[in-house]
């Protein structure tokens, strides 16, 4: 009897560099070099075939901009990515569903399971429940068929796979049963896994002009769930201090407003510099003496911040602002690889970047922290073990 098929579905995959894509990318590929026959539903097109993985490319934009030009693809990803799972799941396959684009689930796991298949939920974050997060809650009512229909799809899945402990409690409370839903958190990119050389690190800093600073770095998506106030007030508390640099790398639906604040603030210590490839980002992460990591309040129990797994994996301390009894702000504390502050609370962020850019002792104990924190929780070979055993559980579902 032949092994069962591993079927992914997101709307992006390989070459694209979101984070969604990278780390299914990752998966994928380490569960076909462990001889597994790995399947990839996505939308764009490319090659049918990429290190070892069969992709099932459903045309249209695997990128989209503008509100209504997203909610075409998402329905045109949808109703194709339906038809090819229709055509490939067959009895005890795996299907896995992940959250991009949204309501993903209640699309594709009633037709999983018709067709024989045993479904996975790999939950990045949490829809509809964002939207009303961000717009209000008088929208939470006409959402609810949507929460039903999604809450049906997980209880009727084998596993929801959740990347954060926060995550883990809220699927719960939609009536998953505690021993269907898992913590597995998502891992640091595979370029991370040693550490950048320290020459490597020295030019990176020469480059963007900060060999004798202390760079305070948010690198990755400015997204709409980050919190920028509370750093851009602490960038304005030491703007008196030189020594000190600010730097968002990368891009974002927030930063064009970022950009304003910083020009309206007149903040000569913020600099804007361009995303980095993934095969730079070990270089680029280290180069940073602190990285900052932010969430809005009321987002920490609907999305986790993938960026904290690379930080630690570059041996720097984070700097999280936002709520502090979330999962991410206990996992910071807990390990001792940064600090956790409030959001508002831009003096405390100030005097906590002036105590760790004056005394070498902490960021060097804080850096070890960091690496040891990476070790232990977010390298790839323990998670692609931890996919791949649960993925060859034959229990009856």
């Amino acid at each position: 009897m032949s092994e069962p098929k591993l079927i992914f579905v997101n709307r992006v995959y390989w070459p694209n560099e979101a984070a969604t894509a990278q780390l299914l990318t990752d998966l994928t590929q380490g569960l076909a070099a462990r001889g597994r026959e790995v399947h990839v539903v996505a939308a764009g097109v490319g090659p049918a075939v990429h290190a070892g993985v069969t992709i099932h490319r459903t045309g249209g934009a695997d990128i989209h901009h503008g509100l209504l030009a997203r909610a075409m693809n998402y329905r045109e990803f949808l109703v194709r990515a339906r038809r090819v799972v229709s055509e490939l799941a067959q009895p005890d396959d795996w299907v896995v569903l992940k959250t991009d684009p949204p309501m993903l689930a209640a699309a594709l796991t009633g037709l999983a399971r018709q067709r024989g298949a045993r479904v996975v939920q790999w939950i990045q974050d949490i829809y509809p429940e964002i939207v009303p997060q961000h717009t209000g809650a008088w929208l939470a009512p006409l959402l609810a068929p949507l929460r039903w229909t999604r809450n049906r799809a997980w209880r009727n899945s084998a596993t929801c796979v959740v990347v954060g402990a926060d995550l883990h409690e809220t699927v719960v409370r939609q009536g998953v049963p505690t021993g269907r839903v898992r913590v597995m958190p998502n891992w640091a990119p595979r370029e991370l896994a040693e550490p950048a050389r320290p020459a490597d690190v020295a030019a990176q800093r020469a480059t963007w002009d900060v060999v004798d600073k202390f760079l305070v770095a948010y690198s990755g998506n400015l997204g709409r769930v980050h919190e920028f106030s509370t750093l851009l007030d602490g960038a304005e508390r030491l703007r008196a201090h030189p020594g000190i640099v600010f730097a968002f790398v990368g891009s974002g639906p927030r930063l064009t407003e970022v950009r304003r604040s910083v020009a309206a603030r007149r903040l000569t210590n913020v600099r804007f510099l361009p995303a980095v490839p993934r095969g730079q980002l070990a270089v680029a992460l280290a180069a940073a003496d602190v990285h900052a990591v932010t969430l809005r309040g009321g987002f920490e129990r609907l999305v986790n911040p993938s960026k904290l797994a690379g930080i630690l994996a570059a041996g720097r301390p984070a700097l999280f602002v936002g709520p502090t009894d979330s999962a991410i702000a206990a996992l910071i504390t807990r390990e001792r690889c940064g600090r956790a502050v409030p959001t508002g609370a831009a003096g405390e962020l100030a005097e906590t970047i002036l105590a760790w850019r004056a005394d070498a002792a902490i960021t060097s104990a804080l850096r070890a922290h960091a690496r040891r924190a990476f070790e232990r929780h977010f390298q790839f070979e323990a998670q692609l073990a931890a996919w791949d055993q649960l993925l060859s559980d034959s229990a009856d579902t």
